[in-house]
């Protein structure tokens, strides 16, 4: 048995050759493609910066996200209950209070994201909330032209109603309310019993929101005119910002700094303006060109690595091999590698060799077996070698009918060590993928010398990483119902001493709120899945997810693993072939049938090899060229690539 830091004795122990391409140093920088539209904006005792995330008016995709110093993702709020969200503000309590415009409502939600206490009786478009000293709640409710305050159980002990839609009413330390007044163009100071006493109304164009600094001035988001302004109690500018696309909210930072949200960016500016901080791309994204050589194909690939610019030898980041669903995918140019890129993670995506190729020379679709998962083993190879990665944290993310890859690719190699799988929607077996079954693989399911290099919940028994599952309540595969594969896979890759078939050191399926960990299930008794409504945070979700498992202190593994290949394996050469195959055999007693085959599993060529000789020679100059595998019982499977 191999411990699970043993080397793996494999007939296609990777080699990979790596070139830096000469072109631009094989380096280019890019802006990572996450899109927000920041409302309100505050940055939290922590350092963190807290913001609503409106998203479109359409839907109820709504969503409040906390990051950090580096733009990376630490919470989110995603539950797709909060169309339009204008307010998201952290209380002391570790709360978070929202106003969901297009929801008419205020909902305070707990860390975990469970309501804990709510107020829509009468709200039409509240665009602010706050939650006061007293433990009351001051609401901006805009369409109904007023600022109410409301205490815990909904009844209102306040209000000012002489407004026209208006944004942002604020309580100040002297006990008045501060209001941005839509129609009349103006901020407005009023005071407990509704009397103005201050008011700014000099060329405002749409302002929404006011903030008194401690110093008497008043911080103005002058939206329409596309400005933040400072103004004395007299009325003065005596500061500016000019440039910004209609900011929503300004906020002054203890270091003298303004904070806003404005556009598609939230920004620090000095008091100089000039910009020192901002979300998204707060971390600029490098993306390195590398080639790699499938050991098995000797097919030379390029592929992209993006990494945050700031990561090196110094700030080593966990990094990440994606392998995407179906034949092939344009997933490196969506901006997705961009954005995990700048939460902090180098990210290789690939696209492994011949996919969607099957009928082309000399790549030929290997249906994410063996070859395949060789060549995605030297991906990971070359990622573990770049110096800014911390090789205590190397992931797999996975989707549909990549889960066989990455399993299989984890589970038949012990270095470099995988910390974590995280899948989304991967199949199991053989009869979700098998055309025989629905699936796109043309390979009979009785095809035992295929899909024993196919079968995610096969190697999933043999995978000691962190195995967590993605999984939405209504599958991408109509043919698979009740989510059956999902729980197929994950009570595989479960430890025995959970009730499992497997040795993973910790599984689970979507969030911890909804499922705990290291739990196994049955189709009628299964976890939580993530609603369908919810799926427009996928992007969100997996950032989170992939932190959480980088992160996570995991307990220790177990002292050995099984090993899927055999001790002796099968030599071939030339490699590649073009014609006669040599072929050399571990010892063994008995005469031995060498098969050879195509990638469906049909057997193309064989040969009887007497007892006691330890070489055989096939012919293969009839074969079409392609990738075929080259088998004998008890000494395993090795692929041959045949070209002319």
């Amino acid at each position: 048995m191999l411990t699970l830091d043993a080397a793996p004795s494999n007939p296609r122990r990777a080699w990979l050759v790596i070139l830096l391409l000469a072109v631009a140093g094989g380096l280019s920088h890019v802006a990572a493609m996450v899109r927000v539209q920041p409302l309100s904006v505050e940055r939290l005792p922590n350092g963190n910066t807290l913001f609503a995330d409106g998203g479109p008016q359409s839907t109820p995709d709504g969503r409040a996200l906390e990051v950090d110093s580096l733009g990376r993702l630490v919470w989110a709020y995603i539950r797709c209950d909060v169309p339009f969200l204008h307010t998201a503000r952290r209380l002391p309590n570790g709360n978070t209070l929202m106003s969901a415009s297009l929801g008419n409502k205020v909902i305070e939600v707990n860390r975990d994201g469970d309501r804990v206490w709510s107020d829509s009786s009468g709200l039409d478009y509240p665009n602010e909330a706050y939650r006061l000293a007293n433990g009351n709640t001051l609401i901006t409710d805009r369409n109904n032209s007023r600022v109410i305050e409301v205490t815990p159980q909904g009844a209102i002990a306040w209000s000012y109603t002489r407004l026209d839609h208006p944004h942002n009413g604020s309580r100040l330390a002297n006990g008045n309310t501060l209001i941005c007044d839509h129609a009349p163009q103006r901020a407005v100071e009023v005071d407990s019993l509704g009397t103005v006493v201050w008011q700014y109304a000099t060329n405002l164009n749409w302002p929404r929101c006011a903030e008194r600094l401690g110093n008497g001035n008043t911080l103005i988001a002058d939206g329409g005119a596309n400005r933040v302004i400072e103004v004395d109690s007299s009325g003065t500018t005596v500061w500016s910002a000019d440039h910004l696309p209609m900011p929503y909210q300004a906020v002054r930072l203890d270091n003298g700094n303004t904070l806003v949200s404005a556009g598609m960016q939230v920004t620090e500016l000095t008091p100089a303006d000039s910009i020192v901080w901002q979300y998204p791309n707060t971390v600029a994204v490098v993306v390195e060109t590398l080639l790699v050589v499938n050991p098995s194909s000797g097919c030379p690939q390029y592929v992209h690595i993006h990494r945050p610019a700031n990561a090196g030898p110094g700030n080593r980041v966990p990094a990440v091999v994606f392998v995407p669903d179906g034949f092939g995918s344009s997933f490196d140019t969506t901006g997705l590698p961009d954005a995990i890129a700048s939460d902090g993670f180098a990210f290789l995506h690939f696209d492994p060799d011949g996919r969607g190729l099957s009928g082309q020379f000399p790549y030929k679709e290997n249906y994410d077996g063996y070859v395949h998962q060789d060549g995605m083993h030297a991906c990971m190879s070359l990622l573990a070698s770049r110096d800014y990665v911390d090789t205590s944290r190397l992931g797999v993310y996975t989707q549909s009918y990549g889960a066989t890859m990455g399993s299989g690719m984890i589970a038949r190699y012990a270095q470099p060590r995988v910390k974590f799988l995280l899948d989304f929607e991967g199949l199991a077996d053989r009869f979700q993928m098998s055309t025989d079954s629905g699936g796109h693989v043309p390979a009979p399911v009785d095809s035992e010398a295929f899909w024993q290099e196919r079968e995610a919940a096969r190697f999933m028994k043999q995978v000691h990483a962190a195995y967590l599952r993605f999984q939405p309540q209504v599958d991408s595969d109509s043919l698979i119902p009740d989510n059956r594969h999902a729980i197929q896979l994950v009570d595989s890759a479960t430890a025995a001493a959970y009730g499992g078939a497997g040795v993973s050191r910790w599984t689970r399926v979507n969030d911890s709120m909804m499922n705990p960990s290291n739990r196994v299930y049955t189709v009628p008794d299964p976890p939580a899945w993530i609603p369908e409504a919810q799926e427009s945070q996928d992007v969100v979700r997996t950032l989170l997810y992939l932190h959480e498992l980088a992160d996570k202190a995991l307990p220790p593994g177990a002292a050995e693993r099984r090993d899927l290949r055999p001790a002796a394996p099968l030599q071939v050469a030339p490699r590649p072939c073009r014609g006669l195959l040599q072929v050399g055999l571990p010892p063994g007693t008995g005469a031995r049938e060498l098969r050879i085959h195509d990638p469906c599993g049909r057997l193309v060529a064989r040969a009887v090899v007497p007892a006691g000789n330890p070489r055989a020679v096939l012919d293969l100059r009839d074969l079409q060229p392609g990738v075929y595998f080259a088998s004998v019982a008890g000494a395993g499977t090795v692929p041959v690539v045949v070209v002319r």
